[in-house]
């Protein structure tokens, strides 16, 4: 691996949610929610920094490892080398917590919690110009643009505790690392209480 600049355009920036992908030849777990406690009842991705236990999880579906693994509980679950990977290339916008993924009663070793710690700031305001859904208190957001973010590759906003957002940068460094399981989407197609998660259809 090589190192890559830190340096990037900052005035007009292209951003990503980041997420495990979709593929069903690659592990999918469950989380025992009770191995984590009460942070299992309400958490951000910045929050689990802190969390000292030890999240456990049961492969379910799936027969191959990725470098993210995919879950029931939206944990961001990642393998060693993608830690490694982020620290190569000057990250430091994570921190790790610890995970004991299971499988037919054998421990798989390699993988760590990833904690998020970039901030965005809010969401743009004019993401939820269009209101609640008709008959509930569920916003709709059409599409994700940080206010203030301060330069992370990888961050969080403020009111959307459980999306990572990840920039064009962090999406190349995958690509080049060959980074196995994860899905960049451009943040400008994100949508919630729309038909489709994202304003374009999947390909």
């Amino acid at each position: 691996m090589g190192t890559m600049s830190d340096s990037r355009d900052q005035s007009t920036p292209r951003f990503y949610t980041l997420t495990p992908g979709w593929g069903t030849k690659y592990y999918f777990a469950s989380v025992d929610t009770d191995s984590m406690g009460d942070a299992s009842v309400d958490w951000s991705y910045r929050d689990l920094a802190n969390f000292k236990g030890t999240a456990v999880l049961e492969i379910i579906s799936g027969k191959t490892p990725g470098d993210f693994l995919r879950n029931d509980t939206l944990l961001m679950v990642v393998s060693d080398r993608v830690v490694a990977i982020l620290r190569e290339y000057g990250i430091k916008s994570f921190a790790t917590y610890k995970v004991e993924v299971m499988r037919g009663g054998k421990k798989i070793a390699g993988y760590n919690g990833l904690a998020v710690l970039g901030r965005g700031g809010p969401n743009n305001p004019t993401a939820y110009k269009d209101g609640p859904m008709p008959g509930t208190s569920i916003q709709r957001i059409r599409g994700l643009s940080p206010t203030k973010w301060e330069g992370s590759d990888l961050f969080m906003l403020d009111d959307l505790y459980r999306v990572v957002l990840a920039t064009e940068r962090l999406k190349d460094i995958f690509k080049k690392e060959k980074v196995t399981n994860c899905l960049f989407e451009p943040a400008e197609e994100f949508a919630v209480g729309y038909p489709g998660h994202y304003l374009k259809t999947r390909k």
